[in-house]
């Protein structure tokens, strides 16, 4: 019987497998509120000669913005093969594993920006992902990571109504979720800072695509998704 550890490495192959091959060099097109301010954090840090690492790169959408804002070095880290050969060409090394539990391949400080978008929700025990993203963290490095929300506005509808929330219902590799509390406790015992980034709020919970409201500081308990930076201080 296959373990959910190979279950969803197949999961991730077949849907990486299956997804469209794009040129992202060649994409133009208005970003939504969440891209926006990704970019905004990414090149307000500063992308010019740095190292970077994406944990999760997906089909490498993030690896060619990175790249084509003056990166020094990419890495990438996936359990999936398939992700991984999508990216192979846009990065410097890369590596498959578990970041639920196996080591990253890289020196300890060595990075000055780790973004990873949509991991944390997959693992059980996130202790050794953040425990290695740190380690190979420089002194004033950042770390961006977002994940889905699960007190988002039409989640929170959802379950009035009797239904999942957004976050459950669209992924069955989801198995932890959190808050904005639960965020800031997850982080404080390494001693660092949350600091929640404002995207959008989808209000209709039967087509969440088609309207948003900007959201802010004092709304962002509501968004889609739960973007968010870390200085790491050593």
């Amino acid at each position: 019987m296959l373990n959910k550890k190979t279950l969803n490495e197949e999961t991730f192959d077949k849907m990486f497998h299956e997804k469209e091959i794009i040129d992202y060099s060649s994409v133009s097109g208005k970003m939504g509120r969440r891209d926006t301010q990704i970019t905004k954090t990414l090149k307000n840090h500063g992308i010019s000669g740095k190292k970077c690492l994406d944990i999760g790169p997906g089909t490498g959408r993030w690896l060619q913005f990175l790249k084509d804002n003056g990166a020094s070095y990419l890495g990438i880290i996936d359990l999936s093969l398939e992700s991984l050969k999508r990216c192979a060409a846009l990065c410097d090394k890369q590596q498959k594993a578990n970041v639920e539990y196996e080591k990253f391949d890289f020196d300890s400080d060595f990075f000055d920006i780790i973004i990873s978008f949509m991991v944390l929700e997959h693992l059980m025990n996130p202790d050794n992902y953040i425990s290695e993203m740190i380690r190979v963290t420089k002194n004033n490095g950042l770390l961006l990571l977002s994940i889905p929300n699960i007190l988002s506005f039409i989640s929170r509808f959802r379950v009035l109504a009797g239904k999942l929330p957004t976050a459950v219902k669209s992924d069955k590799t989801h198995v932890k979720f959190y808050t904005k509390k639960e965020l800031n406790r997850l982080f404080a015992p390494y001693s660092l800072k949350v600091e929640m980034i404002p995207t959008s709020i989808s209000i209709n919970p039967y087509n969440p695509k088609s309207v948003r409201l900007v959201s802010n500081r004092f709304l962002s308990s509501f968004d889609d998704h739960l973007l968010f930076n870390i200085v790491v201080l050593k």
